[in-house]
Formats: C-alpha cells, sequence, structure tokens
C-alpha cells in the first residue's frame, strides 16, 4: 500500500504494532505487512544462497566506501536502486557469453574469435584457452573489447595443424569478479 500527500506518516519509518511496517523508498513512504517468522530449519540451499548474500553485502559496503567506484554503479542509479543495491544485485549475478563465432578460426596464426559477453553493469576481461585434443595448452590470452562495445576478439598466435578435437575455452568476468566459462570443442 502507497500513501500520497499524508502527512501522518510522511516520512515514517520502523513497525507499527505486530502487524504493520513503514519504508522509505524513493522518497515515498511504503506501507506493508511484517514480516513473518519461519519455524522450519534452513536447507542447504537457503544456506548457500545466505552466504552469498554476506558476500554481496561487504563487496558493495566496499564499492559505496570508494567513490570512484561507487560513481561507476550511480550512473544506473534511481528513485527505487541505489549504487548500494545495484552494486549488491551485481555481485550476485555473473556474466554471460550470449554469442561465439569460431568460424573465423582455422588453427593459423592471426585467426579470430568472437565472443559476446554481456553483464548487467560492465564485462571487465574476457579470456581464451586454445588447447588440442590431447588437452595441453597451445595458447592462451586476453581478447581485446571490438568497437562495437559488445563483443571481445581473440586474435590466434600459435598455428594448430591439427584442428579436430580442438578446445576453446571462452572465460568472461565482471567487476565483483565473477567468471562464467564456455567450452567448445572443434
Amino acid at each position: 500500500m502507497e500513501l500520497k500527500q499524508n502527512d501522518l506518516v510522511k516520512g515514517a519509518s520502523g513497525r507499527f504494532g505486530d502487524q504493520l511496517v513503514y519504508r522509505q523508498r524513493g522518497g515515498r513512504t511504503i506501507i506493508a505487512r511484517r514480516p513473518s517468522k519461519k519455524f522450519n530449519p534452513d536447507s542447504a540451499r537457503q544456506l548457500e544462497v545466505r552466504e552469498i548474500f554476506a558476500e554481496a553485502v561487504i563487496y558493495a559496503r566496499g564499492i559505496i566506501a570508494d567513490e570512484s567506484q561507487k560513481a561507476v554503479y550511480q550512473v544506473k542509479a534511481d528513485a527505487f536502486r541505489s549504487a548500494y543495491n545495484l552494486a549488491l544485485a551485481d555481485f550476485c549475478k555473473a556474466p554471460q557469453i550470449t554469442k561465439h563465432n569460431v568460424a573465423g578460426y582455422a588453427g593459423q596464426a592471426g585467426d579470430t574469435i568472437s565472443i559476446r559477453a554481456v553483464d548487467d553493469f560492465k564485462v571487465m576481461w574476457v579470456k581464451v584457452v586454445i588447447k588440442d585434443g590431447a588437452d595441453n595448452i597451445l595458447e592462451e590470452g586476453d581478447a581485446v573489447l571490438s568497437p562495437n562495445g559488445a563483443d571481445w576478439i581473440y586474435t590466434a598466435t600459435t598455428a594448430n595443424p591439427a584442428l579436430t578435437g580442438t578446445k576453446l575455452i571462452m572465460s568472461a568476468a565482471d567487476m565483483p569478479g565473477n567468471v562464467t566459462t564456455q567450452e567448445v570443442v572443434i
């Protein structure tokens, strides 16, 4: 429930008896039922999520304490989502590798691999590891962000004469350090 133009509860926050709680969001007063307590023990997944959330809180507090890092999140903040909340959410969500194009890789030095990695804020880096069919590392290195701002391009530096069974391992990381890895076998 949202109250508008009500001087009685304007700016109020906290609990009213055992039934209602008042919250402030974006300069507005929100009234809701008081959350009820549960009596069941937490599952393993709930404990895992609680641990991740505790780490996210530590990350978000660190971001807010550093003005230059806070500014990155502040750009997307609005009346309902603060820079702190956005940093907290960013910690909980890893980047995604949504597309890759390995057609440009034929095992020659200078061949390119295109990777599209996206994140709710910023992909910090994309790395590629190329392994032969026997799982030996042929090369590894950083991809470079293309001018379109979405795709990362990796340029091979080593010739790979036995292309069959080659593994391309692509990894992307975001600001909090979440890493997503995808493997493609040619």
